[in-house]
């Protein structure tokens, strides 16, 4: 008894409080940004498995509390480990997308959809394993205006316009 309650009951009080937090942590977890030593994403788990744990040790086995706590703990801190290290850390260093980033179209070949003006900007269409981009673009040494159907290539992406200049193929 604890504070006039039996353990299981507090347990499954804190797992029902825990389970709550989580569903508020997934509908607002992207706008809190935290950089610290502990990270919240894995604090809730910990206490929810804890008290998964805690609960299940009191409601189905006779061992004495403070040896289920310190399992509960265990176990706890095990899982939210492996949690970490397996699915977190490497969805954290994931892109956000399968697409590729800007500067990775730099040297890039593709085929101008707007034609490209000595003075202004065009569009192009660069073919990818993961679908086709389109960019504004802008020439990159104006020397003479690009046609739509032509290949160009890509020489800087900046501000999110591609400067290109026309690709001759020497092969």
């Amino acid at each position: 008894m604890l504070w006039g309650y039996s353990l299981e009951t507090i347990y499954f009080y804190v797992l029902i409080v825990t389970a709550l937090l989580a569903v508020v942590s997934f509908f607002i977890g992207d706008i809190i940004n935290f950089d610290g030593h502990i990270d919240p994403v894995l604090i809730v788990p910990w206490f929810a498995f804890i008290a998964l744990f805690g609960y299940l040790g009191e409601a189905h086995t006779e061992f004495h509390s403070g040896l289920i706590i310190l399992t509960s703990g265990i176990l706890a801190s095990i899982i939210i480990f492996l949690l970490n290290f397996y699915l977190i850390v490497p969805l954290r260093k994931s892109d956000a997308t399968l697409s590729s980033s800007e500067k990775d179209l730099e040297g890039r070949v593709g085929t101008v959809i707007t034609p490209i003006p000595l003075k202004g900007m065009g569009e192009i269409s660069i073919k990818s394993v993961t679908g086709s981009i389109t960019k504004p673009a802008s020439l990159y040494q104006p020397l003479a205006e690009i046609k739509a159907g032509e290949k160009i290539l890509v020489i800087e992406i900046n501000n999110r316009v591609a400067y290109v200049m026309p690709y001759e193929e020497n092969f």
